[in-house]
């Protein structure tokens, strides 16, 4: 897999250089501090650097494709991304007091996902699920979108999220989706229990079936002009409504 950019390749370093097969830099006068750290730091783990000008980078990563993303002059290929099953979660935070998973129901713009993790694992989230199909998955431009943050919370890829829910239930979870239409704001969910916090598509939210499986639905007040947030802002408010009333004593 792909990974591109300077701080989410010198984070994934930091957490796991043997995921490295190789690194690409392009050529330059004078590298900074972390370009530095990178190449020493790959040194000392025996893994392949290799300096490019210009032509020969791009034909490894064409800088002009927008879609792509901005590369800094570096690229990286790791191992494919290793998600991690649901029941290992929910295992692995059994003894936590109030855990935190969010489900993300059909996310498809990498973007707002890599935001989302970066969100998540600042704001003390314990893992991420999101559906197999009609969801962005792990890639490059989530990797850099989220600086590097997916080496540090578990990402469950499931086969049907409906199906996820009701096992998180199972597992004393209470399930609260997030939704405009709520009369529920969000500062007045008491959220010290084990949450399961379901986030929308960006256009449509959450689908029916989803919304109808949830315990709890809440919104965000708002008094602005606008009715509306961007998916991973919303999402960001939300766990630290949560986070702050875990830090109350």
């Amino acid at each position: 897999m792909l990974v591109i950019g300077k701080n989410p390749i010198y984070e994934l370093l930091a957490k796991d250089p043997t995921e490295f097969s190789k690194i690409i830099i392009l050529k330059k006068l004078d590298p900074d501090k972390k370009f530095k750290e990178i190449v020493k730091t790959a040194t000392e783990h025996n893994i392949h650097v290799m300096f490019l000008n210009k032509f020969q980078f791009e034909k490894y990563f064409q800088t002009k494709s927008k879609e792509e993303g901005v590369s800094q002059g570096i690229i990286a290929f790791i191992k494919d991304f290793e998600y991690v099953p649901l029941k290992q979660v929910i295992e692995k935070n059994k003894d936590e007091k109030f855990p935190v998973v969010l489900l993300l129901d059909e996310i498809t713009d990498p973007h707002n996902f890599g935001a989302i993790i970066r969100s998540a694992v600042c704001l003390d989230a314990k893992a991420i699920v999101i559906p197999r199909h009609n969801s962005a998955e792990v890639n490059h431009t989530v990797i850099k979108t989220s600086a590097g943050s997916v080496q540090h919370i578990d990402i469950c890829r499931e086969t049907n999220l409906y199906n996820s829910i009701t096992y998180l239930k199972d597992n004393g979870y209470w399930v609260v989706g997030t939704d405009v239409n709520s009369g529920k704001n969000i500062y007045n969910v008491d959220f010290k229990m084990k949450t399961a916090l379901v986030v929308g598509s960006e256009g449509k939210g959450m689908r029916k079936n989803i919304t109808d499986a949830c315990d709890i639905l809440a919104k965000i007040p708002m008094s602005g002009k606008l009715d509306s947030l961007n998916v991973s802002v919303s999402t960001g408010i939300i766990l630290g409504e949560i986070l702050r009333q875990k830090l109350i004593k």
